[in-house]
Order: structure tokens, then sequence, then C-alpha cells
């Protein structure tokens, strides 16, 4: 029989070691992040960055942003999640320091926590320091840099190990308060929104709860306590889900209206939500030994053959999402193991427990169960089957530790050490090769996000009344840095009216033969709102509908597109109704904006007669209207979903406020489960068992 390492015995001392280590490779590796540089690629710019500005205005305005009101018609901020608004290192970072640091220190921060808390749970897996830090190295510098273009994957993923590390814990030796613990953790995780990854976490602590009583536990009590122990995880699982509740219910919300629960594409509809986008194609999983030197390399890349192999799903997928590698030397480790001498040096538990995962999470990865899973609770909600291989990458990490720790048993502290050191010195620029062919956003001196200032587009919409633009743009999202309204839209998950053709509108010709807008283009444009139109090439036939204002290279935009000194070209449409219109037209005499605030809208009307005031904002549950300062009806049925009100004769102010049941019921929610939680914080009770033994001894 041998006796399993245990968890207290980690010293602080061994504490004080693993945080050294991990803030040591979170600078060396994310040094140009330090040092004031920035991200710029895949989703950096278009998605997270230009929620970021709005959510740190918010909070220097003491206002907690529940809307987006620059992206198209705008969107409901929290409820789409990503921006993390209740998240408690945004709440801290977002407030002290501009939004490119705080972007920085967060990446940073995240990558220094998830070493750390990968080094504690692997070191309850029976790994010694050696191989945990090894294991560690694995985990986070072989799955999250390929992904550094999505800042939910290094954000979510520090809770993956903690939460495995307190669910390892709880099963233990359970207690009311070890309970808290890890459903405080597991809701933490869900505050940062993006919640595939939760998923996944709270999928993988149940599998690894019941796995790990059934494989230890004598036959006569291994039914029940498999069951206990996943019982606990489970209500775990459901008291963070009542803590992070003022994020879930404006997110189930918004499920219920996006294009997540569309089943079928209407006529004017773009395709519904595929779940199995971003799968593994089996042979792909080759990559683990044929990585930087023939799957990632630029040609094999670029004709995107992995999708044109044996096994490949009907669904489309890219690199980033399909991304696994451990490293040669890991992978080496990890095959010693078909040797049943090696297997013998091992302990048996960890090593049998984390084949099955990585198996199971490696088969899910390729998407061949979607035709089934996809009708489950959660499975169809989310796509991107390919990011169960982070389950894969821990997997990998332990079980390369267990081999190394096999193989220096016996070795001296000194040599062993050593070996750390060139293990990893050898290990992480392996793994940051991999990640970089594949990754789709990278690191550079100065951050595109610094030259705002020195933007003409940004200065020319500051100083016009930027609350009555709207503009067209070909990138989506991005020109929200210069703080107007554009269109289209790129959201992962949105209001199903932004699938609609009718809410896409085409940012320029299609060939320079092409007069534009054409008449029914500049009719969509006016529909929308759009007052302005932003191209990178000149219109070579433009119609009478717009006229071009200035032509100059942009600092801001060029920097993140890379387009060294060339100009951009704003055109401005010359009739166009603008943000506010009447219905009929000439029922309004004139108007002004008085406020447009994270959470509401202020204009003031003058009305020849009582009309319909149309403000072209995308209606969503929670707005309210109010006409000089009392509640009105909404009318509905206008334009895409745009918000209406009747309005009688005279000068009126109207005033939107978005104030949503769904945000104030989870708040409430949160409160009570908050409450409750600390209380089982308070609460002494731990109930200990002889049978408990068992989880520390391999039989």
């Amino acid at each position: 029989m041998k006796t399993l390492a245990k968890p207290n015995q980690v010293s602080w001392l061994d504490w004080s070691l693993a945080a050294a280590i991990g803030l040591g490779l979170s600078l060396l590796v994310w040094w140009g992040l330090v040092a004031g540089g920035g991200l710029v690629g895949g989703d950096t710019f278009t998605y997270f960055l230009p929620q970021k500005l709005v959510l740190a205005e918010a909070y220097s305005n003491g206002e907690t942003p529940l809307w987006h009101s620059l992206t198209g018609l705008g969107y409901p901020l929290l409820a789409e999640s990503q921006a993390g608004v209740f998240y408690p290192p945004h709440q801290l970072l977002y407030r002290i320091t501009d939004v490119n640091s705080a972007y920085n220190a967060c990446v940073v921060l995240h990558y220094w926590l998830a070493f750390v808390f990968a080094w504690r749970f692997c070191r309850c897996q029976n790994l010694t320091n050696i191989g945990a830090f090894f294991a560690a190295t694995i985990f986070v510098y072989g799955w999250f840099p390929a992904r550094i273009s999505h800042e939910w994957s290094i954000v979510g993923g520090v809770w993956f190990p903690l939460t495995l590390w307190l669910a390892d814990r709880l099963v233990a030796q359970p207690s009311l308060r070890r309970l808290a613990v890890l459903s405080l953790c597991l809701a933490t995780h869900l505050l940062a929104g993006h919640f595939t990854l939760a998923f996944i976490n709270q999928l993988t602590i149940l599998a690894y709860a019941g796995l790990k009583v059934w494989m230890s536990e004598p036959n006569g009590n291994r039914l029940r306590r498999t069951l206990t122990a996943t019982a606990l995880t489970g209500l775990a699982v459901l008291l963070a889900m009542g803590a992070a509740a003022v994020q879930l219910v404006p997110t189930y919300e918004l499920k219920l209206a996006s294009q997540r629960e569309a089943k079928d594409a209407g006529d004017n509809q773009k395709p519904t939500f595929d779940p199995a986008y971003g799968h593994m194609p089996p042979v792909y999983a080759t990559q683990v030994f044929a990585s930087w030197w023939y799957w990632h390399s630029p040609e094999v890349l670029l004709s995107r053959k992995m999708m044109d192999t044996p096994g490949a799903i009907y669904s489309d997928s890219n690199h980033v999402e399909a991304h696994l590698y451990w490293g040669l030397i890991p992978l080496a480790l990890m095959l010693c193991l078909m040797n049943s001498g090696v297997r013998t040096r091992t302990h048996r538990l960890p090593r049998q427990l984390w084949s099955i995962l990585l198996v199971a999470a490696l088969v899910y990865a390729t998407g061949w169960m979607m035709p089934l899973s996809k009708h489950l609770p959660g499975f169809g909600f989310f796509n991107g089957p390919g990011r169960y291989t982070i389950v894969c990458s821990l997997a990998g990490g332990i079980l390369a530790g267990l081999v190394l720790d096999a193989f220096i048993s016996r070795w001296r502290t000194a040599s062993k050490w050593l070996l750390l050191a060139v293990l990893i010195s050898v290990t992480i620029p392996d793994l940051l090769m991999s990640s970089r062919y594949v990754a789709d956003a990278v690191v550079v001196p100065e951050s595109p996000l610094n030259k705002l200032d020195k933007s003409w587009i940004k200065q020319y919409f500051a100083n016009s009344n930027s609350s009555e633009h709207r503009l067209l743009a070909p990138g989506p999202n991005v020109a929200n840095l210069y703080g107007v309204s554009c269109l289209p839209v790129y959201l992962g998950l949105g209001p199903a009216v932004y699938f609609d053709d009718r809410l896409n509108p085409a940012t320029g010709p299609q060939n320079n033969d092409e007069a534009f807008p054409a008449p029914a283009e500049a009719q969509q444009l006016n529909e929308l709102g759009i007052t302005h139109i932003l191209t990178t090439e000149a219109i070579q036939q433009p119609t009478s509908a717009i006229k071009l204002l200035q032509q100059f290279p942009d600092a801001l935009l060029n920097a993140i597109w890379g387009r060294g000194s060339q100009p951009c070209f704003l055109y401005e449409l010359t009739e166009c109704s603008g943000r506010i219109l009447s219905e009929p037209a000439e029922a309004l005499s004139e108007h002004a904006f008085q406020n447009v605030g994270t959470n509401d809208v202020t204009f003031s009307v003058t009305m020849a007669d009582e009309a319909d005031v149309v403000l072209k904002e995308l209606m969503y549950p929670g707005w309210d209207v109010f006409i000089d300062g009392r509640l009105a009806p909404v009318v509905a049925g206008v334009g895409p979903s745009m918000r209406c009100v009747r309005v009688p004769s005279g000068q009126h102010v109207v005033q939107w406020r978005f104030q949503p049941t769904s945000f104030r019921t989870g708040k409430w929610v949160t409160a009570v489960f908050a409450v409750l939680l600390c209380v089982m914080l308070g609460n002494p009770w731990c109930k200990s068992s002889q049978s408990n033994a068992s989880l520390k001894a391999e039989i």
C-alpha cells in the first residue's frame, strides 16, 4: 500500500515558491504587455476593448453598465456577459487605471494565478513540487496562449484547476465551509462571463468527484459514496448559480431573445447558431506530435487542410478552437506509460482517472457526439467542442508530471530542481512556438488604443454632436472606440434581430464598377439612422446620396489593421432623418439630445401635432419611457424592433430608462444566496468518516 501525498503537506514555503515561479513565467512570457504594449488581432479590438471602454466609463460615473448603446442599435451589455460587469478583478482594475493597462494587467494576473492554482491541484494528485510545477507549465502555457485573442479563455480558465482542488477537498472531508468556498469560486467563474468554460468546469468537477470515489472505494461502499460525492459537487454548482444570479438571469433573458433560440433561419436571417462549430477533426489530434513543423506551418494553416481530413464532421472550425499541444518532452513522458514497468512506479488512481477524462474530452472535442448532445441542456447552448481540450491539457500535464516524478524519485534534491529548470526552459519555447502559429493576435510594443486621441475620426465626432450620428464602418464594433454608434455588429450572443439582413447593410460596393449606395441601400441606411460611412478605399462611383468629407490616414485604425499610412475615407449621407423622427414626419418640429447615459437616453422634442416619436435604438425588455417625468406606454412594432412612444403636441422631454426586471430579480437572488453562503462559511460543521481514508491511500 502506498501513501498518497496529502494536501496539508503543502507549506507556506511551497505556496511562496509556486507564486514566485508563476509570477516569473507570467512576466517573462507577457513582458510586452507589462512594458505597456498591447494585443492586436482576433477579437481584441472588435469585441473586448469596445466593451471595456464602456465598462470603465460607467465605473467612473458610478453607474452599473447594463446597456451598450454604441454597438449597432444597442444591446444588453450585462446580459451578453463577456464584459464581466460584476467580475471582481474587473471591478478593481478598470476603476484604478486606464483601459489598456487594466486589460494587460488582467491577462498577466490570470496567467499567474492559473499557474499557482494548477500547481496546487496537481499536488493533491500525488505529484511532488517538481512534477506539479512541470504539469502546471504544460497546462497554462500549452492551452491558453493560442487563445490569447479570447480574453474569456484565461479569465475563465484560471478557475478550472482551483475549483477542481476545492472539489477534491470537499469530497475528501465534507463540510459546509468547504461547500461554500467551492460554490463561491464557481460563482466567481460565472461572473466572469462567457459560460462555455464554466460549463466544462462544472461537468469536470462532477465527473472528477464521482470517478475518484468510485475508483478508490471498496465495492461495498462504492455506489453510496459515489452518489454522495457527486451530489455534494452538484449542490455546489446549484449554490453557485444562485450566487451568480445577478449575471445569469439577465443572460437567460437574452438567450430567449437571441439567435441561439432560433430553430430555422428565415428569409432575411443569417444561418442559425451551430453548436458543433469549433470542433477538432480527429486527424488534427496528431498535432500533439506534429504541431509547429506540420499542422501549424503557414501553408497548411492557410489551406485549412485540417477540415479536409477523415472523420471531420459537417460543421466548420478553426485552428484556435481546435488547438491541443503538450510539447514534445511532455508527450514523450506520457508515452512512457505504455510501459508496464513505468506504470507500476506511478500512482494508480490519478493515472487512471485522468487517462479516462483525457480520452472522454478528446472524443467529445471531435464533435462526433454533437448529434446527440446538442439536444441536452447546456450542451446545445455552447459551441466550440474543441474547447473541451482544456481537460486534455490538464490531464496531459498531470500524466507527464507523474512519470517525471517516478523517474527522478531517487535523485538528489538539487538535481531534481536543475532538471526542472531545464525542462521548463525547453518546453515553454516549444509550447509558445506552436501557439504563435495558431494564435490570431500578437503583442505589439505600443497599443493602438494609445493612439485614440490622435485619430482625426475621433476628433471629428468629438467636435460634432456624436449622439446624433451613427457610422457604417468596415470593422464591426471597432468604431465604438470613437464614442459613436456603428454598424454592422459582431456579437456572439445577441438579440436575434441582429442576425437579420435588415440590420446588416453592405459597408461598400462589391466592385469598383458599382455605384454606391444604390437607392434601396440609401433607404436602408436612412432607416437605421446611419449618418456617415467610413471606408478604407475610395468609393469610385458615389451616388448623390453621399458626399466625401475628409480623407486622411487614421492613427487608430491604421495601427489596428496594420495599414501603414494609407488613408481612410469618411462620407456623409446628404439626406438622412437622423436618430429621432416622428410618424408622420411633419409632426416633429425640432429635437435635441440632452443626455445619453449608460442606461438612459433623454431628449427634448417640439411637436406640431400628436404623433409617434421613434428613437432608432433597439427596443428590448426593460426599456421604459417617460414623458415629462411620467411613465408612458410603449408603442410596439416599429421598424426592426425600434423604440417608439406617442407624444402629444407641444414641448416635451422624453426619457428612455433601462431598468430590466431580470437584473432586479437576479440581484435579489444573488443577495439571498450570498447571505446563505456567508452563514455556511461561518459554520464549523465538518463530517469526518473512516471511509474517507480510502481516498488518501492507493490499494
